[in-house]
């Protein structure tokens, strides 16, 4: 089971029912949406998987969110002293950037696997001393406009800057990498990045 929108469908379904849910991402799943999965029949066991250190459920509203209707499941049973199993082993990150996550957010309890402090995590794919396994560019001439809608703000001079770094990427790599954007002004920039991803 994907989502909770996917388990809808499982109604449907003429199955043995299920005795055992496993919701991942179950911080990202306000406590009301957990609802829809935990209602299938036969269900006995239950293992939400989570990390409140990391994206919560969406609330736009102010009335909701200083109600707390974005609170999970897996947060409320966290205030009610329920036991939690921490996952040590960390993947993904390069040490550098697990580092400061770990000292800040998990209390130094993460390890790095031996995998990513292996040579190949150690590859630069941009020339310079700027890029290492993370950066911070400070873009001091950009300016905020206001877009038509006149509440979004956009900084064309910092988006000249990530269209110029993905282009590095493209141009010194020899092949098509995969390359993630993390935008947090997404929704207003929307529009000029559909553009450039087509490129």
């Amino acid at each position: 089971m994907r989502t909770t929108s996917h388990s809808y469908n499982l109604h449907n379904l003429q199955n043995e029912p299920f005795q055992f849910l496993v919701i991942d991402e179950a911080t990202q799943l306000k406590e009301a949406e957990s609802t829809i999965p935990l209602k299938l029949p036969g269900i006995m066991h239950v293992v939400l998987v989570g990390d409140e250190c990391q994206l919560s459920a969406m609330v736009t509203s102010v009335m909701s969110a200083k109600w707390e209707f974005g609170r999970s499941l897996f947060g409320r049973l966290s205030l009610l002293g329920h036991l939690k199993k921490l996952l040590t082993n960390q993947y993904r990150m390069h040490p550098s950037i697990s580092l400061f996550l770990n000292h800040e957010f998990y209390y130094n309890q993460i390890m790095d696997a031996e995998y990513v402090k292996s040579e190949s995590y150690e590859k630069s794919y941009l020339e310079g001393e700027m890029f290492g396994s993370y950066s911070f560019i400070d873009v001091a001439d950009g300016r905020e406009e206001k877009d038509d809608d006149r509440r979004s703000r956009t900084n064309m001079v910092e988006v000249a800057v990530v269209v110029t770094i993905v282009k590095m990427l493209h141009q010194g790599n020899g092949r098509n990498p995969k390359i993630s954007l993390l935008l947090v002004w997404y929704l207003s920039m929307r529009p000029k990045f559909f553009t450039f991803g087509k490129r």
